[in-house]
């Protein structure tokens, strides 16, 4: 690279990277252009097209595992062991992996826990969240266990409050992602920082029972990508 500060400006000589990869683009280049169909849609500094086209912060957060020695799990697992007929406190407390349920039973009881259907609706087959183990065992000759309704609902109470503390904090914030106990938000920039965001987080991490969380700027990815749609919608329709 010349650094000699005595050249012209219009006749320092320049390197054109063409790829597909965001990464080494953002590692190796001063100035960016994306295109699209043909055509130049962007340019600039990484820094500039992130603040230009970037739709906020990309929050990701992910609850702790539920322990059996968990307090939120130990009330939880009590609480449904006791909507098993004829089941005793002492048999919950020695032997929760002993009792099971059929999958009625689990609906009942998870609806008796929340006094709604937000957790018994996730027992299904199409649910990506574990519901559909929990489905599946509990539909069959043995049925699902106290433990693991116990942990099953520990865990999905924890991001439902989890969900709620970001969307009462955050109320133009979109959850774009969930895989089990991760989620993905994407948070407005509008008057907000990154270090807000963090102060935030890092002041309730443990009541919300956070294991771990990360704060960013939108990715040249999702810029790429954004722009890679945008110039697929306007393309003209041909017969």
């Amino acid at each position: 690279m010349i650094a000699d500060s005595t050249i012209p400006d219009e006749e320092k000589p320049c390197v054109v990277l063409t790829t597909h990869s965001m990464e080494e683009c953002e590692a190796l280049c001063s100035r960016i252009g994306i295109m699209a169909h043909g055509k130049l849609r962007c340019l600039g500094s990484a820094q500039h097209l992130k603040t230009k086209f970037g739709r906020g912060y990309q929050l990701e957060m992910k609850v702790r595992i539920p322990m059996i020695d968990d307090a939120d799990c130990r009330q939880i697992l009590s609480s449904i062991g006791r909507q098993k007929q004829g089941t005793t406190d002492a048999a919950i407390a020695s032997q929760p992996d002993g009792i099971f349920f059929n999958f009625q039973e689990c609906r009942s009881a998870f609806q008796s826990l929340t006094s709604d259907d937000s957790l018994s609706s996730q027992i299904a087959a199409d649910n990506g969240q574990g519901g559909s183990i929990l489905f599946r065992d509990a539909s069959s000759l043995t049925g699902a266990s106290l433990v693991q309704l116990a942990h099953f609902a520990t865990s999905q109470l924890r991001v439902q409050r989890l969900d709620q503390f970001i969307m009462k904090k955050y109320p133009k914030a979109v959850l774009r992602e969930r895989q089990d106990a991760k989620v993905r938000y994407e948070v407005s920039s509008e008057g907000l920082s990154i270090a807000n965001i963090f102060e935030t987080v890092e002041a309730n991490k443990d009541g919300l029972g956070v294991a771990e969380y990360s704060v960013s700027q939108t990715s040249l990815e999702e810029i790429f990508n954004f722009h890679a749609a945008q110039a697929e919608a306007l393309k003209p329709e041909h017969p």
